[in-house]
Formats: C-alpha cells, sequence, structure tokens
C-alpha cells in the first residue's frame, strides 16, 4: 500500500485549523485580575484594568478553566463569591494578599461558596483555591468556603481568621436518607485540602448542623486528601479542630496536622469523625486534645484489611487542666490503631466503648498495638459493648497514676455487655498505681500472655475477675532493660539489647530476631520513627 504526500493546500488546512484550535484552547484558560486598586464598574478584569473584589469577579467569571487572580494587598468585600464549576482562584500568597469581609448570610452559606443538589455520579467542580489570607470580621463570617455537592475541590495555601462557625465546610454527597448507618449513594472523588492554617474560626455553640462547628468539616468523600494543617483553635467556648458527622470518608488520607483545641473543654476534641472505610489512614500528626471517633461498617470495602489506621502521632496533654478528661473515644469498627504516643492525659489515655449509630451495640475487629502511653490516670480503659475480636499487642505503659481515677494499664475493671477471646500479649507494663491489668467479670476468654509486669500496683499481678482468663509466660517483677534515655518514646523505651528482646510471642506481626521483642519498638527498627514530643 502507497500513501500520497499531503498536498500543499492540504497542509494550510490542517495548519488553520491547529491555529483555530489553539486560539480556543488560549479563550479556555483566560486568567481574569482583582486589585485593592480596581474598580468593579469600569473594570474588565484585565491586567491593566482589573476588578476591585473577588465577589465581582466571581459573578463576571463564569466558564470552566478559567482563573481569578488577586494582586498582593488588602481588600474589603462584603458581598458573596458565587464560584462557578471550574473555575479558580489564585491569590499572590497567603502573606500577601488579606481579604476582610463580614458578610454575613448566617449557617449553610459562605464567603466563597456553591451548593449544588449531589447526583450520582458526582458533579466535578474542579476548582482550585489558594494563595491568600481570609479574616471574618470579628466572627461576623460565618463560614470561609463553603461548598457542597460537588468533588475534585483543591484548597491549599490558605490562612483563615476570625470566622464564626467554620473556615472551611466541604462535602461530596450530603444529606441522604438514614446517613448515619448507611454509605452515600455517591461519594466526591479527589477533594484536597493542604497547607492551610486556621486560627479562631469555629464555634462550640449549635449555629445550625449541630453542636461544636470544626474548623475544618467533611464529609461523603472518598480519596480525599487533608495534609499540611495548622489549625489553632484554643480559645474558650470554640468548637472542635476537623469535624466529619455523620462522615463517610473512603480510602481517606490525613497527615502532618497539628491541632490545639480549647484546653478548658473536654469536648473541643482534635477531631471528631465517623465512619471511614477502604484503608482509610490518619497519621504523621501532633495533637493538644484528645480524639472522638464513632462509627464504621461492620464489615470492610472489597480489597481492604481495615476501615481505619492511626499511626505515628503525637498527643500532648500536658497543658490540659481537665481532670478526667475522657482520652481518646476509639469507637470504630475494624480499627488499627498503632505507633502513637500519649502523654499527660488526667484520665484515660484511650478507650473502647460502644456509642451510637453503627457502633451502637459494640465494636469489632480492634486491634492497638506498638504504642506508647506515659504519664496519665488510666492506660487503655475498655467500657462497654458487645464488642469482638479485640487484640491488644505490644505496647508501653509507663506511669500510670490513678489521679484522678483508673490507675491500670490496660483497665476492663467495671466493663460491661460482652466481650470474648481477647488477646493481651507482649506488653511492657510497669509503674502503674494499680494492677498492670485488670479483667472485669463480663470479659471472657481473654488471653494475658507474654506480657512484663514492674512495679505496679497488686504486686504486679493481673486482678483478674473473670474465671476463664488465661494467664501463661507473664514476667513479674524484674526489671526490664530498655534505653531509658533520649527522648521518649524513641529511642527511650527501644530495646537493643538486654531482656525484653526476642521475649515475646509472635502475634503475626513483623519482627526481626528469634521471637518479637516485648514493648512497642523492636530493637531494629521496622517503620518509620513515631513522632516525639521534642
Amino acid at each position: 500500500m502507497s500513501f500520497k504526500k499531503p498536498t500543499q493546500l492540504r497542509r494550510i488546512t490542517i495548519l488553520s485549523a491547529l491555529a483555530a484550535l489553539l486560539m480556543c484552547s488560549s479563550s479556555w484558560a483566560a486568567t481574569y485580575y482583582v486589585d485593592p486598586n480596581g474598580n468593579d464598574t469600569s473594570g474588565n478584569g484585565s491586567s491593566t484594568s482589573p476588578w476591585k473584589t473577588l465577589s465581582t469577579a466571581c459573578s463576571k467569571v463564569t466558564s470552566s478553566g478559567n482563573t481569578i487572580y488577586l494582586n498582593a494587598g488588602t481588600y474589603s468585600d462584603n458581598n458573596r463569591c458565587n464560584l462557578a464549576l471550574g473555575v479558580n482562584i489564585q491569590g499572590a500568597g497567603k502573606g500577601s494578599v488579606l481579604i476582610k469581609t463580614a458578610y454575613n448570610g448566617g449557617w449553610g452559606t459562605g464567603y466563597i461558596f456553591r451548593q449544588t443538589s449531589p447526583s450520582a455520579p458526582m458533579v466535578h467542580g474542579n476548582n482550585e483555591i489558594s494563595g491568600f489570607t481570609l479574616d471574618g470580621s470579628g466572627k461576623t463570617l460565618s463560614a470561609g468556603i463553603f461548598i457542597r455537592g460537588t468533588d475534585q475541590i483543591n484548597i491549599h495555601d490558605v490562612k483563615f481568621q476570625s470566622i464564626k462557625s467554620n473556615a472551611i465546610w466541604l462535602e461530596g454527597y450530603y444529606d441522604w436518607s438514614n446517613n448515619t448507618m448507611v454509605e452515600p449513594p455517591a461519594y466526591g472523588l479527589n477533594d484536597i485540602i493542604h497547607d492551610v492554617e486556621t486560627n479562631d474560626t469555629t464555634t462550640d455553640a449549635n449555629n445550625g448542623p449541630g453542636e461544636r462547628m470544626g474548623a475544618i468539616n467533611i464529609g461523603g468523600m472518598a480519596n480525599a486528601q487533608l495534609y499540611n494543617l495548622t489549625i489553632n483553635e484554643n480559645l474558650p467556648n470554640r468548637g472542635t479542630g476537623v469535624k466529619s458527622v455523620p462522615g463517610w470518608l473512603k480510602n481517606f488520607k490525613a497527615y502532618n496536622w497539628t491541632v490545639k483545641t480549647d484546653v478548658t473543654d473536654t469536648n473541643a476534641f482534635v477531631f471528631e469523625m465517623y465512619n471511614f472505610l477502604g484503608d482509610s489512614e490518619i497519621y504523621a500528626s501532633t495533637y493538644y486534645h484528645t480524639l472522638s471517633l464513632n462509627g464504621g461498617p461492620q464489615s470492610l470495602s472489597s480489597g481492604s484489611t481495615w476501615n481505619l489506621k492511626i499511626h505515628d502521632t503525637v498527643t500532648d496533654l500536658t497543658n490540659v487542666n481537665l481532670p478526667g478528661v475522657v482520652g481518646h473515644e476509639l469507637s470504630h469498627n475494624y480499627l488499627d490503631f498503632y505507633n502513637n504516643y500519649m502523654a499527660g492525659i488526667q484520665g484515660r489515655a484511650a478507650g473502647l466503648w460502644s456509642t451510637n449509630y453503627t457502633t451502637g451495640s459494640g465494636v469489632t475487629h480492634w486491634r492497638f498495638r506498638n504504642n506508647v502511653v506515659y504519664n496519665c490516670g488510666d492506660g487503655l480503659h475498655i467500657v462497654r459493648g458487645n464488642n469482638s475480636y479485640v487484640e491488644i499487642y505490644n505496647n508501653v505503659f509507663d506511669t500510670i497514676t490513678a489521679k484522678p481515677w483508673g490507675g491500670s494499664g490496660i483497665d476492663g475493671s467495671a466493663f460491661s455487655g460482652s466481650l470474648s477471646g481477647t488477646k493481651i500479649q507482649n506488653n511492657l507494663i510497669m509503674n502503674t498505681a494499680a494492677a498492670p491489668i485488670s479483667i472485669g467479670g463480663s470479659m471472657s476468654s481473654t488471653l494475658v500472655d507474654h506480657n512484663w509486669f514492674y512495679n505496679t500496683g497488686n504486686g504486679n499481678t493481673v486482678a483478674n475477675s473473670s474465671s476463664s482468663t488465661t494467664q501463661t509466660n507473664n514476667t513479674k517483677g524484674v526489671a526490664p532493660q530498655f534505653s531509658s534515655s533520649g527522648v521518649r518514646p524513641d529511642p527511650y523505651y527501644r530495646s537493643t539489647s538486654g531482656n525484653l528482646v526476642d521475649a515475646g510471642v509472635n502475634v503475626g506481626l513483623p519482627y526481626s530476631g528469634q521471637a518479637p521483642d516485648i514493648g512497642a519498638f523492636e530493637g531494629k527498627r521496622l517503620s518509620a520513627p513515631v513522632l516525639s514530643l521534642n
């Protein structure tokens, strides 16, 4: 077969078509400008004749692919920006652009706003919002960014301050029937929030959707990412850091958060979130208050191993003066909680109990491993519920004070409900005011095996009220040998040699040597380092 070369006319036709296509492409990606010295009446959005306010620009720029650019400077804008699909907002930088707004539309709206009726599949929002600081004029503004019913939203490099209820309210699917118990008909996909700061953007009041507003409120999302967040809501009568109720976050990734909330309020949680699934992860973060975690389906999504994994976080409550504060509420089905450090909690460090909705009757498939709990009133508190498949492996509980109550490393003394077959293995428990482990009468067939008890109450002996508990191979009263130097938790509790090395039993986790070490760390590191308070 032979091919003829294009004629000159055909070449001209092809080149003309390409030129027209390029011209059209350029029109799809136009940039319009806003400047503090611009004019909303006579401006046309060009670089030489910019508009004065973002709200005006949003009303005029409605074609997908276009960008609104905010020049450096301070803006006053008390109207709402109704953001069209596919339009981007790009500021000169959060240190260079300050928008002050007293827009007061109440809950359910925001300065940058769009609400779309949810659909299956979701409508793609395709918006990128970045590069400015938004000030709510003494908490007059209800929400900074309020977008519901669309997905593929990217919010980054933005600072929010002095806002009444929420810095960001971002939801994919929302308000479906029985939404606390069943998954949404569809998920919003691929939303991203990163490199965002908040300062005084919440309230503990009920401004419409319920009490304790979150600086960032999310829900109904799959494949969402939240990272590099600095949230400071440590002021009286403020809400939570991140809130997701009823939640439903699938294959969710969150990392590098630093969150401070009101240290005078027991319920000012770092995050209050429900219903994760699909191997979601929260990790590499530092918290200065407790977590409230509820729900989660009682089965796994196809191809996943856990609904949620929380790991490599630090919780520092040494500056929280709330005697009896509940500690982390870890009531979630198929939860793997590991490589975390909790210190200074005046009450339990963490707790397992039935709560409401999908964990209303109990919790199943729950693992607490390779964590360090230091200087807390009580360690891990097992409270209530019809629970099953609970595993507690390779943790360190040190200096459990019983202030104001408790005193055990693992405390099931007052457990009510049913819990059979709990496995407690390879834990180092020392310096506790009460028994190292307390087993309640309603806990059946508990295995307490290959643990190390030193300098604990009850003579280094388990306080056992159940006739079916099995206790084997536990070491009592022998000083454990570990680094005891450097920062807590690592390398302070690490053992490179000594009596904890290879002294455990295989529980199905990776280890080096002849057998697992007892305690939170293998002598030879097998995973990323746990963060330190230092």
